[in-house]
């Protein structure tokens, strides 16, 4: 049984650069495609590179879908190369709803609800106040924060002005995207001190391994990984290497969902998920990952709904997600609204 394929690249602008003023990162660009069965069964996948945390680009996976016609059977396994981990987890993604039968769906009905607390996205480069103020009155307690993005002492004091206002209850995650060095580490792992931070996130460039391994063995603040560990392989290569530490994970990044599963089933309690700036297709897919395997205490990172226009391409999630969240994003309607002219076989 051939399945059609057809998919094309997009471009989705930034309203507000993630890392701040000074970023470069303007248009976010993506490929969805679609699988067609033959009984006329559509299902939706996104592939959505981030070649900085060790996926493939969009232009390399483009170059490999070309390839794809006719090689999608319901009747094969479907092998997508380790070094294509973005097309893997959307080829996979798609296959899997299109294989999907009565009893799976069932059992997913007869789940347990789930509700998963959302971390807002406090983007860099100037005064966090007034973007915590909204995000706390939309019901947010878990805040993330771009450092990094200015000199230590301005973001110090920055954050030393919004703690006073904050409530005692929020707790902060801080990320450096791998922009600091091991003397501001440690000035942030003393000013740190007491404050309710579940970690700060990839403080190093991405190949200082032995640093970010000292880093997390002598200092008392908690540290997470993220650039580090965008793939499935390198998610096992880090815990092989001994980290201690939490690790982000960007399902739609990160290779195949079945190899990621097993490895969230392993380290349950130190994955925290995030998002890869997808669409409502991709987010539907990994959304989907962190409502199973999530810790309810833990807040996922998909409050970045303020990166982008309101366009209908990817829900706004607010404070929590749910299942009924997955249930309502329409991947038909989002295919609709971007697609102009996609290639492959399907009519």
């Amino acid at each position: 049984m051939d399945y059609g394929f057809e998919c094309f690249r997009y471009r989705r602008p930034f309203r507000l650069p993630p890392r701040g003023d000074d970023a470069v990162w303007r248009v976010r660009e993506g490929i969805l495609l679609r699988l067609v069965a033959p009984d006329g069964r559509r299902a939706y996948g996104e592939v959505a590179p981030l070649p900085a945390f060790g996926s493939e680009s969009v232009g390399r996976a483009e170059q490999y879908l070309n390839g794809f016609e006719g090689q999608i059977r319901g009747d094969q396994v479907l092998v997508v190369p380790e070094k294509f981990p973005c097309c893997r987890f959307a080829l996979e993604s798609a296959l899997t709803d299109l294989e999907s039968d009565r009893e799976r769906e069932e059992a997913l009905e007869a789940a347990s609800p789930r509700r998963l607390p959302v971390a807002g996205l406090v983007p860099g480069g100037r005064d966090p106040r007034e973007r915590v103020n909204v995000l706390l009155n939309e019901g947010y307690r878990t805040l993330k924060w771009k450092i990094g993005v200015r000199p230590y002492e301005k973001e110090r004091d920055w954050f030393r002005r919004i703690r006073e206002v904050v409530p005692p209850e929020v707790r902060w995650r801080l990320d450096a995207n791998g922009a600091l060095d091991v003397a501001t580490v440690e000035r942030w792992d003393r000013e740190l001190e007491g404050v309710a931070v579940e970690y700060l996130e990839q403080p190093l460039p991405v190949g200082q391994t032995d640093s970010l391994l000292a880093l997390a063995r002598d200092l008392a603040l908690p540290f997470a990984l993220d650039e580090e560990v965008g793939t499935v392989p390198s998610l096992i290569e880090w815990r092989d290497r001994g980290w201690k530490g939490i690790f982000v994970v960007k399902p739609a990044i990160a290779g195949s969902p079945v190899a990621l599963k097993e490895f969230i089933r392993e380290e349950s309690r130190r994955v925290v998920f995030s998002s890869a700036l997808e669409t409502g297709i991709g987010m539907r897919h990994a959304l989907a990952i962190a409502l199973a395997h999530g810790n309810e205490k833990s807040a996922v990172g998909w409050g970045t709904g303020a990166l982008f226009d309101d366009d209908g391409l990817s829900p706004c999630l607010g404070a929590s997600v749910s299942d009924s969240t997955v249930a309502g994003i329409d991947p038909h309607a989002v295919w609709n609204k971007l697609a102009h002219e996609p290639w492959g076989t399907a009519d």
